[in-house]
């Protein structure tokens, strides 16, 4: 099997440590692909051209980093790591994460872009919704474990691009949660995947 992955890549982060946490690195081949290149070996694979992707052994092309991380944790299925239908509170905080980690990418992709092609108003609306979700999390943090579990390593994978958000400024206002993130991010996995600067 193989993975392909960008370095600084939230999504694929998450696939990458969910191949550590399920003990599945010598079975599965980390590619570090381009994206955005028409010349890339992704495309071979993947037409959409994304990272995450999974090259299966049984001839499948696995894109959509929960629908990776539900495969993996299929291959060793002793490690609860996706959330069961039977667990609502840990669905509901993987739909919570997964819609967080989407607006923090939004806000970063478009910072990105020449100030000239900026959209104050993308950036504004993306930075109420992260303090909205913030303001969820901090509430609940004393419902978050230490357990990796899909939405604990989505939310971490996200809080991780912090780096790239200077304006958000979280930490003093969610302490709580600080203390959570910065707890969580000891794990190896977490420091094996920290992004490229």
């Amino acid at each position: 099997m193989k993975l392909f992955y960008t370095p600084n890549s939230p999504y694929a982060r998450i696939a990458r440590i969910a191949t550590l946490e399920l003990n599945l690195c010598d079975r599965i081949e980390m590619e570090k692909v381009t994206v955005r290149d028409p010349n890339s070996d992704l495309l071979n694979y993947n037409p959409t051209g994304k990272v995450p992707t999974l090259a299966t052994d049984d001839g499948f092309i696995l894109s959509e980093t929960r629908i990776i991380c539900v495969y993996l944790n299929h291959l060793n299925p002793e490690i609860k790591l996706v959330a069961e239908i039977s667990n609502g509170f840990l669905q509901q905080l993987e739909g919570m994460t997964g819609g967080f980690i989407d607006g923090i990418s939004v806000w970063v992709r478009e910072l990105r872009r020449p100030i000239s092609e900026q959209s104050s108003g993308v950036s504004e609306l993306e930075q109420i919704r992260a303090l909205r979700i913030l303001d969820y999390f901090e509430k609940i943090s004393d419902k978050l474990d230490q357990t990796p579990k899909l939405a604990h390593i989505t939310l971490a994978s996200a809080l991780g691009l912090e780096i790239r958000l200077p304006d958000l400024q979280w930490r003093q206002k969610y302490p709580k949660l600080a203390y959570w993130y910065d707890e969580f991010s000891k794990r190896s996995s977490i420091q094996a995947t920290i992004p490229e600067s």
